[in-house]
């Protein structure tokens, strides 16, 4: 009998991605360990339980402009797949890295291209 896998193992990323957007609607935010492993629970019970943010501790970083615009470029960069988060356990905070892509991109100078910018790098 053939036990084809479920569809989150085989859509490419960017459709899961959009699969899982509106569960992160209903806080402003959440650690990310407990989101994963909240969002991993949906994928394969199909019930969502929305993770707690623990009080105090997110909300600098959300209100504080400079780390708003830091997590915003890290989120492109993850978005156009150059970087991955990764949360090993759920005592440790999360660990972001190159991917395969992002090694590549870089080793041939062709970031800019991924993230869909022109040559020209802006002028401050």
């Amino acid at each position: 009998m053939n036990n084809p896998q479920p569809w989150w193992l085989t859509w490419p990323p960017a459709e899961v991605a959009a699969a899982i957007l509106p569960l992160f609607s209903s806080s402003t935010h959440v650690e990310e360990g407990s989101a994963l492993k909240a969002v991993a629970s949906w994928l394969t019970t199909g019930s969502y339980r929305k993770p707690w943010a623990i009080p105090g501790t997110g909300a600098t970083w959300f209100e504080n402009p400079d780390t708003r615009v830091a997590a915003e470029a890290i989120q492109v960069l993850d978005h156009a797949g150059l970087l991955m988060r990764i949360n090993p356990t759920s005592t440790s905070g999360s660990y972001i890295g190159l991917t395969r892509l992002g090694m590549h991109a870089l080793q041939t100078n062709t970031v800019r291209q991924h993230l869909g910018l022109s040559d020209a790098t802006p002028t401050a």
